[in-house]
């Protein structure tokens, strides 16, 4: 039986900043921004900040420049007009966690920087169009995945790569023990899955969570407690509570905005 996911299976590896804390000591996160749709990677780039990682930027499309430059100030956007501009942004050494996915596309150059992402050998997310793009390329992707990984699929993208079958719970592990990755099926109940088969389940969630860009605000709260050294197993978990959590705590209405700005107020009941 998987072990329900809670507080004390990782609040103590929550990292919180000191009087010798700077912006580099708490961790630098690249997430992709797509392009035309912007509003999913900047959803992830905030939650992101606001879970403490101590610079955020998105590398985006030079055509997009004004969108995502013109609407966030505190994450730092880094336009690119080519392959090699990309490649150039994501060999920062300064980087420690990736994100790509939210608002990509199912376009060709969405696997290949994904490939890129991964071979840097540094923590990383999928999610969403990053997911869907390995779909025929489950090979490609396993032998990519060298370093701390997370795949943060609902079941529809589980489907692109993955038998989901009756049985979510053996579904998910098998998929993590395939790729080598730290798997999340979300949903009502969403699972984890370690690929040395440990497995737990988020039971905290309220129905308030089915709203656009929630997804996108889980994936940036896992990179940016990524970008802070914590380890992908337990990041996903916090990640997956804090989210939940936030939800819980505000209740109707909730959009996914919301989310980031009950960021907060879980932390520093979590800190207490």
């Amino acid at each position: 039986m998987p072990k329900i996911n809670s507080p004390e299976l990782w609040q103590h590896l929550l990292l919180w900043p000191d009087a010798a804390s700077n912006k580099y000591t708490r961790g630098s996160a690249l997430i992709v921004g797509g392009y035309p749709i912007t509003g999913a990677a900047r959803l992830a780039a905030l939650a992101c900040a606001r879970v403490g990682a101590g610079i955020t930027a998105i590398a985006c499309p030079q055509v997009a420049l004004p969108i995502y430059a013109s609407s966030m100030m505190s994450v730092m956007t880094k336009p690119f007009d080519s392959e090699k501009d990309f490649h150039a942004l994501i060999g920062d050494e300064r980087i420690n966690a990736y994100l790509i996915g939210p608002g990509a596309g199912l376009r060709r150059e969405t696997m290949a920087q994904a490939l890129a992402i991964l071979a840097r050998n540094k923590p990383c997310v999928l999610d969403a169009d990053a997911i869907k793009s390995f779909t025929g390329h489950l090979a490609a992707l396993r032998n990519a995945i060298q370093a701390p990984c997370v795949i943060t699929p609902h079941e529809g993208e589980f489907r692109h790569l993955f038998d989901l079958g009756e049985d979510r719970k053996s579904a998910v592990m098998h998929a993590a023990q395939q790729t080598d990755a730290v798997l999340l099926l979300k949903g009502s109940d969403t699972f984890i899955a370690h690929p040395d088969g440990r497995l737990v389940v988020n039971k905290n969630a309220p129905a308030t969570l089915a709203t656009a860009g929630s997804g996108d605000v889980l994936a940036g709260i896992i990179t940016g407690l990524l970008a802070q050294g914590m380890p992908a197993f337990e990041a996903t978990m916090a990640a997956c509570w804090i989210h939940a959590e936030s939800a819980r705590l505000f209740g109707v209405g909730l959009i996914a905005e919301d989310l980031i700005e009950m960021l907060p107020t879980v932390l520093a009941e979590l800190l207490g």
